[in-house]
This record gives structure tokens, C-alpha cells and sequence, in this order.
């Protein structure tokens, strides 16, 4: 029985090393106040397994009606990316990316900010992250490292140009802060599972 047990904590472990994903939600914090602030509707899902990386950038509804009209990403020491297409979105989301790119980061001179890949919206205002909707951008690493933890280490900075204010000007924003907790994947509880099963039967074996 206890072979059976080992046998079976082995396969769940397996199990976890294949589906766990890294992961994180990162906020943005205003680069200048030119506009009403409205980092509390902006945020970033990012999750990676290997050297896939998706970025999905929310603009939450019940906020101020402004859109997301281009986004950029600025890495620190090396450009990892070898490629950056949209593969999701909510809405008439409509981007194109660019792997490598030096596009203007407006605002971006303030922070030091140097783009290395960008994604741009394709046409009019409509085709902007506009409020309840969302965009996922796919990126491939070459190599591949932490996603996450550059984020958090300022080793990648993204930065979003918010435009379509009332006034009719723009505002700028960059990932800052720690990411959130993420909750532990259905796997993980699988295996922690497991293990509470294997202290029982051999606290019964020992009996």
C-alpha cells in the first residue's frame, strides 16, 4: 500500500511540475499628473510557462472613459523577446506588436524609459483597450527568464499611453509596485492533497 502511495505522489508531482504556471497581476502608477489619475482601472494578468509569457492589460470598467492606445516594454539590460502578437481580447481590441522597436514612450524620457518592443493599436479610437475590455499580448523569450520577477525588480518596465480624454489630452503610465499574491493552482492543492493522504497511511501502517 505504501508503494502505491509513493507511486502516486510521484504522478501528482509530475502533474504540478507540467501545469504550474508563474504568475502575477501588476499594477501602473501615473508617470506625470497631466490628467484625473485612473491607475485604479489599470492593471496587468501576466503569466508565463517555459518561454511563452502572456500579457493581458485590463482596462476595468466603471472607470474614467479613456482608452489604452499603445503599449511598450522596456527591459532593463537585454531585450528578451523574440516575438509579440496579440493572441486575445475583449471588445474590438485590435493590435499589432513589434518584437523590437524604439517608438517614443510618451512621457517616457521623465523615468528613463527606453522602448525595446511595442504593440500599437491598428486605426481609430475603437480599436484602443477601452474601458471593460482587455487585450493579450503573446510573447516567446529567448532565453527565458523570470517574466515576473524582472517585473517586480524593475528588470521590465511596461509602460501604457492612455488617450481619449475629455479635454482631448493623453497621460502616461508604467508598471510599479509588487505584484499581487496569485493563488495557488489546482495542482498544488492536488499535491499538498496527496501528502496529507500519505501521513495518514503511515501513521496507520505504524499502528
Amino acid at each position: 500500500m505504501l508503494n502505491n502511495i509513493f507511486k502516486s505522489l510521484a504522478a501528482m508531482a509530475l502533474l504540478l511540475s507540467a501545469v504550474n504556471a508563474n504568475a502575477a497581476t501588476i499594477n501602473f502608477i501615473g508617470v506625470n499628473a497631466n490628467e484625473v489619475d485612473v491607475s485604479a482601472q489599470l492593471s496587468m494578468e501576466v503569466t508565463q510557462v517555459g518561454n511563452n509569457v502572456d500579457f493581458r492589460i485590463i482596462n476595468a470598467a466603471g472607470g474614467v472613459n479613456v482608452f489604452v492606445g499603445h503599449i511598450y516594454f522596456d527591459f532593463l539590460n537585454t531585450n528578451l523577446f523574440t516575438s509579440l502578437t496579440q493572441t486575445g481580447q475583449l471588445g474590438t481590441v485590435s493590435f499589432s506588436g513589434d518584437a523590437t522597436s524604439s517608438q517614443n514612450c510618451s512621457e517616457g524620457n521623465a523615468i528613463g524609459f527606453t522602448t525595446d518592443a511595442d504593440a500599437d493599436r491598428n486605426g481609430g479610437a475603437s480599436n484602443g483597450i477601452n474601458i471593460g475590455e482587455y487585450l493579450i499580448l503573446s510573447a516567446v523569450l529567448s532565453p527565458t527568464a523570470d517574466i515576473v520577477d524582472l517585473l517586480n525588480t524593475g528588470g521590465l518596465r511596461v509602460g501604457l499611453h492612455m488617450q481619449g480624454y475629455a479635454g482631448g489630452g493623453s497621460d502616461s503610465y508604467v508598471t510599479g509596485g509588487a505584484p499581487s499574491a496569485v493563488p495557488v493552482p489546482a495542482a498544488a492543492w492536488l499535491f499538498m492533497s496527496g501528502l496529507g493522504l500519505f501521513g495518514i497511511a503511515r501513521r496507520r501502517l505504524h499502528r
